[in-house]
């Protein structure tokens, strides 16, 4: 970050991957992740204003094949994070016209060009350790890369990067089926052996009857019905809190189980309440269950209530109609529940599916709703990482409440005891406009959520400006109630049996270590991220990554320490390597951290009276279409002439020594991992996969700005 607030950020790419789409092959260079960061800014403003569109042609430098150089006009200690983990869709020849065009355009121009964009019908290209080989409307089907490709290595250098690969094991084609509610057949059947998402508690039992086993992973998400506070009487706050203490959840989640009931309002998975800093949790307010205050309030507000039904003011009925997408059974089943309850507390309540592309990719986003299911918050694990999902928490709600939409960004504001002060981001942010609360009274106010959205994103995880910004967003959820909450899921993964173990990353790991293998990997994908840790193979085999934990090469193999810290496990743990040796009846190494201290005493007498010091520097700058480079060389030269003291100094040294400790135990003389290949006819068909859910990438375009 630089004294005025801006800040460079240098991207360095690992070498040797290539883009490949089955006959071709394409090296994988700054240059892709320039054309894809340079079209979102320019022509979608994604990241202002941090990164402002009328400057994206001096933003983004390439320095070299391997480097990308990008200059923020304001720098967020969070921003960059979004950069890295980004994926880049396709490389640089199928972008370079788009590029060309955009440079010749103002930011204005750019962004009118930017439905042409859209509507690009743009080549396949993958890079992943699997390619695209066949897709349909029901069904696609991706396959292993070959080792070699005309000499290019592809899968080998991939298994560099991920050494401990089960694939050896496993058909090296993966099919996907989009099957919606017919799911469950297709596993009775054995057509497919691997299904992530929404499967009910009897569903599970009717599967592990039908030879499959579960493994089951917090979903780190809830869910609930939004009231688009455009339309009336749902722009009145005090409607939207009452109609937030009529649901009984233990009943709306026992309606399909594997949920449990969800009280907050505001974007947090409920099962984290207690991480978050006792300053900031005060702000977590739930929703009470209490239907007889809620009937209070309504009647407060002018309804009435005839014959068990209720009137608005007018004297209409009060009707809803809640929006649904089809065939996410779970949420459709457990969402029914809810209507009940509304018609029993008096409301004309009825549910409406829609094609769930429609929903989740027109009805959503453009805030064509009354009353629809959507997030309370996705996959937000912890006080640190609330950033990734509070970053835009607004793809929920599309355009009805979402910053940057005028019209839809400022609304009414109180603290959670009924109380308003103003609240303004520090100067030292550098943001376009630093207020967020301003109050008309003591006790009402209204929020800019474009500031605070700003600030928030400008604000380091964990700092004060991070915390001050939590607490202004979780006061407003709970004061306006964007979301009526219901439900917070548990994932079950079915998969059959023969295929796969997955109990001993659940029995034998720390939590962490499972919560990345399987909760972070969305659903059926899952299953090929723990092919590439190594953390899969047919049962009663022991996968790469548990005979690495055994026999300790998972830290004393510099290669694999690499793994074993991406992964969470930086320090060896003998209790781990019992663990897993007894659940696969394996031997095992121990793998001991040893820390040594030494402590000395040295008397050093030097001489030195003055001392000076002269600097030269030489500039040199080269000239690469389409980069400029400068550097700069600085040559210091120091003379010293003489005088005398005495230093007497003590030094400490601390030495940290992993070792193997072969004594207690039968030694393994070799840490090869061993990848038996099975049969073709055995594996042949176990890796076919059932996606629940069909609008996973209409659900990553939501989140993006």
């Amino acid at each position: 970050m630089l004294p005025n607030g801006s800040g460079i950020f240098t991207i360095y790419l690992r070498p040797g991957f290539y883009w490949f789409n089955g006959s071709a092959v394409i090296p994988f260079t700054a240059w892709d992740v320039y054309a894809y960061f340079y079209i979102e800014d320019k022509a979608f403003a994604a990241y202002a204003p941090f990164l402002q569109p009328q400057y994206a042609d001096e933003s983004f430098n390439v320095l070299n094949n391997y480097t990308l150089q990008i200059t923020f006009q304001t720098w967020s200690p969070i921003e960059w994070i979004i950069f890295i983990t980004s994926s880049i869709p396709t490389p640089w020849p199928v972008w370079k016209p788009v590029v060309e065009v955009l440079h010749k355009m103002n930011s204005t121009q750019a962004m009118i060009y930017s439905t042409n964009i859209t509507r690009l019908n743009t080549p396949y290209w993958g890079i992943f350790p699997y390619y695209l080989t066949y897709i349909s409307t029901s069904s696609l089907e991706i396959t292993l890369e070959p080792m070699y490709y005309n000499g290019v290595p592809l899968l080998a250098n991939w298994l560099k990067l991920f050494p401990l690969a089960s694939w050896d094991y496993y058909n090296p084609t993966f099919e996907e089926f989009f099957t919606g509610s017919q799911y469950i057949a297709s596993l009775v059947a054995h057509k497919a052996t691997w299904a992530g998402g929404s499967a009910s508690v009897k569903q599970v039992a009717l599967l592990n009857s039908s030879g499959f086993s579960a493994y089951f992973a917090p979903d780190l998400s809830g869910w609930g019905i939004t009231f688009n506070p455009h339309v009336y009487p749902f722009n009145n706050v005090e409607l939207r809190q009452a109609l937030c203490m009529i649901f009984n959840r233990s009943e709306v989640a026992a309606a399909w189980g594997l949920n449990y009931p969800n009280y907050y309002p505001q974007p947090i998975a409920p099962e984290t309440v207690d991480v978050y800093p006792s300053s900031v949790r005060q702000f977590l307010v739930p929703c009470t269950y209490d239907p007889n205050k809620a009937a209070q309030i309504l009647r407060s507000l002018g309804f009435s209530n005839v014959s068990g039904y209720w009137h608005l003011p007018n004297g209409s009925a009060f009707s809803i109609e809640v929006l649904a997408p089809s065939g996410w059974i779970d949420w459709d089943t457990m969402a029914s529940e809810a209507i009940t309850q509304m018609q029993a507390f008096g409301i004309d309540a009825k549910m409406i599916a829609q094609d769930a592309g429609a929903y989740w990719g027109t009805t959503i986003p453009n805030g064509q709703y009354v009353a629809a299911l959507t997030w309370t918050t996705a996959f937000t694990p912890s006080y640190y990482a609330a950033w990734e999902a509070l970053s835009w928490p607004w793809w929920a709600f599309g355009n009805a409440i979402s910053a940057d939409v005028p019209g839809s960004d400022v609304w009414p504001f109180q603290w959670p005891n009924g109380t308003c002060t103003p609240v303004m981001a520090p100067s030292s942010m550098h943001l376009p406009n630093s207020t967020i609360v301003w109050c008309v009274n003591l006790t009402l106010g209204y929020i800019n959520l474009t500031n605070w959205q700003n600030a928030f994103n400008a604000a380091a995880p964990g700092s004060g400006n991070y915390n001050l910004a939590l607490d202004v967003i979780f006061s407003w959820y709970h004061y306006f109630v964007p979301i009526v909450p219901l439900a917070a899921k548990i994932d079950p993964f079915t998969y059959l049996t023969p295929i796969a173990d997955m109990d001993w990353v659940y029995d034998c790991l720390p939590y962490e270590v499972p919560l990345l293998l399987v909760s972070a990997n969305w659903y059926t994908y899952g299953a090929v991220i723990l092919q590439m840790f190594g953390a899969i193979a047919p049962r009663s085999i022991a996968p790469p990554l548990a005979e690495v934990i055994a026999n300790g090469s998972l830290w004393t193999n510099p290669s694999l320490k690499v793994v074993a810290n991406f992964l969470g496990l930086p320090t060896p743990d003998v209790k781990v390597q019992e663990c897993v040796a007894s659940y696969f009846h394996i031997p095992y190494t121990p793998v001991t951290t040893t820390t040594t201290t030494t402590t000395t005493s040295t008397t050093i007498t030097s001489t030195t009276t003055t001392t000076t010091t002269t600097t030269t520097s030489t500039t040199t700058t080269t000239t690469a279409t389409p980069v400029t480079t400068t550097s700069t060389t600085t040559a210091t030269t120091t003379t010293t002439t003489t005088a005398v003291s005495t230093v007497t100094s003590t030094a400490t040294v601390t030495s940290t020594v992993t070792s193997t400790v072969a004594s207690t135990t039968t030694a393994i003389s070799t840490i090869t991992v061993t990848k038996t290949v099975i049969s073709t006819a055995l594996i042949a068909g176990i890796v076919v996969i059932v996606i629940v859910i069909a609008a996973v990438a209409a659900l990553i375009a939501l989140r993006r700005r």
